[in-house]
């Protein structure tokens, strides 16, 4: 202390004033951008990581929960399939056999189905509501629209589901 009161005492009054606003001024600025400013920089970026981390436990947990209602829910029993026969009459019955241009059973029980011209949401609404009664999977399917709206060409193919 007392060497820096020496040698402020051998300095003018402008160099005394120049030095306190350095230790009262700069300095503090000094260590508040050297230090502090990355300091707080750091914990705003450890914020957001922590943040974005939360958000994923939450949606990784929302999975578990999710795959746990998927894991316990009860087997389907799947009926036998039912044969081009009774898909032919399922047709009848919809008003489709009509629209039908190929209905054919090949190996393995496959059953396939194509038609040139049949309004979609008819064929469609067929498919939904018989698909769980036929014991048969969507083993292909394609649609292609025609010039007619509403009208497309289909071709599917039934594959026999295993029991």
């Amino acid at each position: 202390m007392t060497a820096l009161a020496a040698f402020l005492a051998e300095r003018s009054g402008r160099e005394r004033m120049l030095f306190a606003l350095l230790v009262l001024v700069v300095l503090p600025l000094g260590v508040a951008f050297g230090l502090v400013l990355p300091m707080h920089e750091a914990r705003a970026t450890a914020q957001a990581e922590r943040a974005e981390a939360q958000a994923i436990q939450a949606w990784v947990a929302a999975r578990v929960v999710e795959n746990r209602s998927l894991v316990t829910a009860p087997e389907v029993q799947r009926p036998p399939p039912m044969g081009s026969a009774q898909v032919e009459q399922s047709l009848i019955e919809a008003g489709l056999r009509a629209d039908v241009s190929q209905l054919g059973e090949g190996d393995g029980g496959v059953v396939t189905l194509q038609f040139d011209e049949v309004t979609f949401t008819r064929l469609a609404n067929w498919i939904s509501a018989e698909e769980p009664r036929w014991g048969y999977g969507l083993g292909s399917f394609a649609f292609e629209a025609t010039d007619r709206s509403g009208k497309v060409r289909a071709r599917l193919t039934l594959t026999p589901l295993e029991p």
